[in-house]
């Protein structure tokens, strides 16, 4: 497992090149958060339509239609060329988010960001599958850390582009600003990247593939239906629906919880809404590193990283929604609410990149288009369905009360990534013989 990823600088060039796109992609993922409640009455919406409308239906309709969606891309990713699809997609999410900037009415609203979020959702599985030919084995979490910082840095700038311009320039401006660097890219990337070999960082392929001789393998129905299979994905799926319910708190209620029941204006709610991006940025690319060495000493620790540190990170969260009131108070302290979405932000982060080296680690490479799709959709039904059910539980027991139940989801979280440590090792393995044996039929 000590072996080093080795690139032309063709291939690293590209991987850059991925990383900038997607950035560019994820920046849309949050501008409505810092200003639910001046988007709520330029569409002439209440206050419980604003956390219902905006805050859940949207919300739902961003992650899950376009996540239903993207499993035929997935399916796609493993049979076409990915260079080509990944632009078709890029294109497909941009075009709706810069007309996001020119909607009149909710209805319009509501369906420029289904379609974006099928631009978002196709992005992972092409992005990720090139990834897996791109690394290899001992390399993919810290291969990971470093898309995954592209992304967080995109969520980061444009939930801090839309805080702060918001207020003095409108909600909509954002929306513009970020969809037209992409356009450039798609032209910059069609031009001068080439897409890896299929299988190409495997050890009992590499040689193969370089000596002319084709990759055998191909998703078929029955390879689809073996992904459900493999115990690791299956605990992969289990723990990713409840793991990004509490995300929804902070990134699609926590701004305007802060701005309008905590006491604080829109701008500093915006700071400590970046507190967290900005450690979960850190702990992502921190978390991958670590996790990257930790799997190089025993495969099982990589579990036991994503595990532990998923639930710590429920303390700080906990300290954090329930922070005193600030109404009334003059010019109030973010110190606390600050430091505690830091030390939230990064602790929870950490597992981010490391679940996805674990599915590139167990799926062979015709199918990690297909299981990152899969993997797509159930993190996204926990990020379309978990805003719905917050806002739900608000109407019941009040914003504190269901930001709290919320928290508690990382517990099973936490269990699932736990129980990885003892199917993450054999599953690993069983990779590794079935792709000996198919090196063994292409000699023949």
């Amino acid at each position: 497992m000590e072996e080093e990823a080795r690139f032309a600088g063709k291939e690293l060039y590209a991987v850059v090149l991925l990383a900038f796109m997607n950035l560019f992609l994820f920046a849309d993922q949050n501008l409505m958060a810092p200003n639910l409640t001046q988007i709520a009455r330029d569409l002439g919406l209440n206050d419980v339509q604003r956390d219902v409308m905006l805050g859940g239906d949207i919300s739902a309709v961003f992650w899950i239609l376009g996540s239903v969606i993207t499993l035929g891309i997935g399916y796609l990713t493993d049979l076409v060329s990915r260079k080509k699809l990944f632009l078709i997609v890029i294109v497909i999410g941009e075009i709706p988010c810069l007309m996001t900037g020119f909607v009149q009415n909710y209805d319009q609203l509501f369906w420029m960001r289904a379609l974006t979020g099928i631009g978002i959702g196709g992005a992972l599985p092409l992005t990720y599958s090139m990834i897996g030919d791109y690394f290899s084995h001992g390399n993919r979490a810290s291969a990971t850390a470093w898309i995954g910082l592209a992304e967080g840095l995109g969520i980061a700038a444009g939930q801090l582009l839309a805080g702060f311009m918001g207020p003095v320039m409108g909600w909509r401006l954002p929306f513009i600003i970020v969809a037209l660097p992409n356009f450039a890219l798609c032209i910059l990337f069609l031009l001068t990247v080439k897409e890896p070999a299929r299988g190409i960082t495997e050890e009992s392929l590499k040689e193969l593939i370089e000596k002319g001789l084709a990759y055998t393998g191909k998703i078929n129905w029955r390879g689809y239906r073996d992904l459900f299979k493999i115990k690791s994905n299956i605990m992969v799926f289990v723990q990713g629906i409840p793991g990004t319910v509490p995300w929804g708190v902070f990134f699609i209620f926590l701004n305007d919880f802060y701005s309008q029941d905590k006491g604080y204006s829109v701008e500093v709610a915006t700071l400590i809404v970046m507190a967290v991006g900005a450690a979960a940025i850190l702990g992502g690319f921190i978390g991958g590193l670590a996790g990257n060495r930790l799997y190089n000493i025993k495969a099982k620790y990589l579990p036991l990283l994503c595990g532990a540190s998923t639930l710590l990170g429920i303390i700080p969260m906990a300290l954090l929604l329930n922070y005193p009131s600030q109404a009334g108070v003059a010019d109030p302290s973010a110190a606390g609410p600050l430091v505690l979405g830091f030390i939230t932000g990064f602790m929870v982060s950490i597992t981010g990149p490391n679940v996805r080296a674990m599915l590139l680690n167990v799926n062979s490479p015709e199918t990690r288009g297909s299981i990152f799709s899969l993997f797509n959709l159930t993190d996204n039904l926990g990020k379309g369905v978990g805003p719905v059910v917050i806002s739900m539980l608000i109407v019941q027991f009040g914003r504190l009360w269901a930001f709290n139940i919320a928290n508690l989801f990382w517990l099973v979280c936490g269990a699932g990534l736990l129980a990885m440590m003892i199917t993450f090792p054999k599953d690993e393995a069983a990779l590794v013989k079935r792709l000996g044996e198919r090196a063994a039929d292409m000699k023949k």
